[in-house]
């Protein structure tokens, strides 16, 4: 999901032409062509798996915001860490940030690879917190397992929302728990990786998000690794080659996440949004997911960016766009008066 085209033909130019100079005693021309498949669907793999260390530069204090450092276990035996941002609101929203290339501020330029820079502009998540808080929500923001501050698991890789499931159930107990929070109606704001998640936590437990009161989600631009690598025009051979790396060392998992099934199990309002766009996706599977959901759903085209990255820092200047869904669905419950 972080990664475009550009960064992607790179590395498979420079991984070629290091593993075809004269003298690397590969032996044959086919044993070197092997080798370069070989090598190079292992580090498209990785591009998939590794989330980038990045810092907290700001606090929501920063932004003029009221909240608190909060830490929460999931059922697995990690320790999330995050954000509970004005808290005193009546109603909350969970925010799960994209994976790989993020944390639950954001997105930066400067703590970006040498080289690697998909996306020219900063993304800060706290100014979508900041509209959202402006309208009468608190916020939870968290670092997803193997990100930020947030615990890392014996692989410390990402599964594409596999595993990370139990952190966005891990989330919605924590709310749904805390003294300050509990009984307050939830909806979820899910980016990308985060969407993915979400989509795989309501298959593993329903449940939990009736209990607790989640009342809608926006999820913008759910995508698996493999769509994503496949859209970058890597070869068949070296897709098959990271496919292959990627089961062995997530635990048995595939690029191709089948988040599309998985959104069969979704029980809550959605609003799908979607860059049309995104060059890095394929709407013919975005619409697929969507004909999955089987509540109310809506499909939000946005027109304008261009750019995948485009679409994660869209609410923070349109937060329009999804404060509606949420105020239509995320509200308190008023008993109907018993008549006589």
């Amino acid at each position: 999901m972080a990664m475009n085209t550009v960064r992607v033909l790179g590395i498979l130019t420079i991984l070629s032409v290091s593993w075809s100079l004269p003298g690397a005693a590969l032996g044959t021309e086919e044993r070197n062509e092997q080798m370069n498949v070989s090598v190079i669907g292992e580090q498209m793999a990785k591009l998939f798996m590794v989330p980038l260390p990045q810092p907290f530069p700001k606090t929501p204090a920063d932004y003029g915001l009221s909240y608190r450092d909060v830490e929460f276990p999931t059922r697995d035996g990690l320790t999330l860490r995050g954000w509970l941002v004005g808290e005193g609101a009546d109603k909350v929203v969970i925010m799960t940030h994209f994976g790989y290339r993020a944390n639950r501020y954001g997105y930066q330029l400067a703590h970006q690879p040498e080289g690697s820079t998909p996306y020219e502009h900063e993304i800060e998540f706290v100014k979508v917190a900041e509209r959202l808080v402006e309208a009468g929500y608190a916020v939870l923001m968290y670092d997803l397992r193997n990100h930020g501050e947030s615990d890392k698991t014996e692989l410390g890789v990402g599964t594409g929302g596999h595993d990370e499931r139990f952190d966005v159930i891990a989330a919605v107990e924590f709310i749904a728990n805390e003294a300050a929070t509990s009984g307050k109606p939830i909806g979820l704001l899910s980016y990308c990786y985060g969407a993915n998640t979400s989509f795989f936590a309501m298959q593993e437990d329903q449940k939990v998000f009736e209990n607790a009161g989640v009342k809608a989600m926006v999820a913008l631009q759910p995508l698996s690794n493999g769509l994503y690598l496949k859209s970058t025009g890597v070869s068949e051979e070296i897709y098959e080659e990271a496919e292959a790396y990627y089961v062995e060392n997530t635990g048995g998992y595939s690029l191709m996440a089948p988040i599309e099934g998985a959104a069969k199990s979704t029980s809550i309002p959605t609003r799908l949004v979607q860059a049309r766009q995104d060059p890095n996706t394929d709407l013919g599977w975005i619409a697929e997911l969507f004909g999955n959901i089987p509540v109310e759903k809506e499909m939000y085209w946005l027109e304008e960016p261009t750019h995948r990255f485009d679409g994660y820092n869209w609410f923070a200047d349109h937060p329009q766009d999804m404060l509606t869904w949420f105020d239509q669905h995320v509200r308190t419950e008023v008993p109907v008066a018993e008549t006589n």
